[in-house]
């Protein structure tokens, strides 16, 4: 859907998401990753099939998870200012989690060719990647958070 066919509400969940965008991009230049991280996986409440196998969640989580996405991806790439994959993969797990549905961040590693480790973060539903997918499969997983 192109962006003149969006739905008012999916513009104000745009706008949240820059927000967040902005606001976890000062977190993280400013706080340990670990005390972010503590307090954002913190008692909340989740609906949907825990963070288990993705068939297990029900189709409005999933919708939710998808607008949730596009959100994050046009508020990134409209925005003056680069959100790169860390605070692309917290604001999503912000939405989500605000909207009850259960993601786990996940952090990997690997190694250019030149040798240099070379860091990505992504958010998955189960098995189903929300958030971060390109290239994610060549990352070793080191962390999940969720």
């Amino acid at each position: 859907m192109g962006l003149l066919g969006r739905r008012a509400g999916e513009w104000t969940m745009a706008a949240e998401a820059l927000a967040l965008l902005a606001f976890f991009r000062v977190c993280l230049a400013v706080a340990p990753v670990k005390a972010i991280i503590g307090t954002m996986t913190r008692a909340g409440t989740t609906r949907g099939g825990g963070d288990g196998d993705a068939e297990a969640y029900d189709a409005a989580s999933l919708e939710v998870a998808q607008r949730v996405r596009w959100a994050v991806e046009a508020a990134a790439r409209r925005s003056w200012v680069e959100f790169v994959c860390f605070p692309q993969t917290l604001a999503g797990y912000a939405m989500l989690r605000r909207r009850g549905v259960p993601s786990t961040m996940v952090y990997g590693v690997t190694r250019s060719k030149e040798g240099e480790l070379i860091a990505h973060t992504w958010l998955t539903m189960g098995e189903r990647v929300v958030l971060g997918g390109e290239g994610a499969g060549e990352f070793g997983v080191v962390e999940r958070w969720g």
